[in-house]
């Protein structure tokens, strides 16, 4: 199993339970209460990470995803890749707009290390998987080593 594979397999797992999660009302602790985003459900997951039910439903379909790929080299690379591309616009995002447009709250220390750290191990997971399956390809060389001898 590659290291995307991996990487879809257990974060696919948490990212699920962490959209589950979202919708459990929890006390803050670090930052401050009034969230300023649009939704009914307006939390603290683990008392840190401030989500909303668009911010839950989108850790859901993310944990989806993650567990339908990993069993597909390809499928997991590119999720790797997607994931690692997108945590680190949201990073950005957070750093610009905290609350981006008032439907997703980015906002606070702890999400948006969450987000680069994410990033980070997840375009690792895709560049250190290989493309393929299998023994590598031989380099093509161009030289008299591989052209057929003529004997006389």
């Amino acid at each position: 199993m590659s290291l995307a594979q991996r990487f879809a397999q257990v974060f696919g797992a948490i990212y699920l339970l962490v959209g589950i999660l979202g919708f459990v009302p929890v006390v803050p602790l670090l930052v401050p209460a009034e969230l300023g985003v649009i939704g009914p459900l307006e939390v603290f997951q683990l008392g840190l990470f401030a989500v909303n039910w668009l911010h839950s439903l989108t850790h859901l379909a993310i944990g989806g995803a993650g567990l339908a790929l990993y069993r597909i080299p390809a499928g997991a690379r590119s999720y790797a890749l997607a994931i690692g591309v997108l945590y680190l616009v949201l990073f950005l995002l957070g750093l610009v707009l905290p609350t981006a447009f008032g439907l997703v709250p980015l906002f606070g220390v702890p999400d948006l290390l969450l987000h680069l750290g994410t990033a980070m191990i997840a375009l690792g997971a895709y560049y250190t998987s290989p493309r393929r399956r299998g023994p590598p390809r031989r380099p093509f060389r161009q030289g008299r080593a591989f052209l057929p001898i003529r004997r006389a």
